[in-house]
């Protein structure tokens, strides 16, 4: 049982009430996962960077900037296959714009299911994810890719001949 660290690029889609302003959602994010007990279960913790991007197509009477996230959180994964997984996140966001006028802070949450697919030998994997995300009133549906250091399972063994 190994700790892992992925680095991983984020895209997603605004929904709910600011989802008339707010369009697409970029970011990346550095993830560590520590097995507990066993090789199934491990506790994640996450920091990214988070930016929210003005509609193309808005143009009401608001100037909008992209609003633009620091979320820090703790969680568990599970695997519930030797490369999918269920994983729920908890933490705070902060928020980095200059300009914003509401709470600098929010509570965040996010359900995610994923696979972790072996690459190069076993010797890393390709993580999947598909999440939905609140932060207050700002919420998303969005993708993670990343490259997760380290293997998930062994790299199965060869048969060996007989003599």
């Amino acid at each position: 049982m190994k700790t892992h660290l992925s680095l991983g690029v984020e895209y997603g889609l605004s929904t709910g009430s600011l989802s008339d302003f707010y369009g697409s959602v970029i970011g990346t994010s550095l993830k560590i996962e520590v097995p507990v007990g066993s090789p199934d279960f491990n506790l994640t913790g996450t920091i990214g960077y988070t930016a929210y991007m003005v509609r193309l197509d808005y143009h009401g009477p608001l100037v909008l900037n992209a609003e633009q996230f620091i979320p820090v959180e703790i969680g568990a994964k599970y695997y519930f296959t030797k490369i999918a997984y269920f994983e729920g996140d908890a933490g705070i966001s902060q928020n980095v714009q200059s300009n914003f006028t509401g709470s600098k802070t929010a509570f965040i949450y996010s359900p995610i299911i994923g696979i972790s697919a072996p690459s190069n030998n076993h010797k890393s994997t390709i993580d999947l994810g598909l999440r939905f995300e609140s932060r207050g009133d700002n919420h998303q549906v969005a993708v993670r890719v990343a490259y997760r250091f380290g293997p998930t399972f062994p790299k199965p063994e060869k048969p060996k001949e007989a003599k």
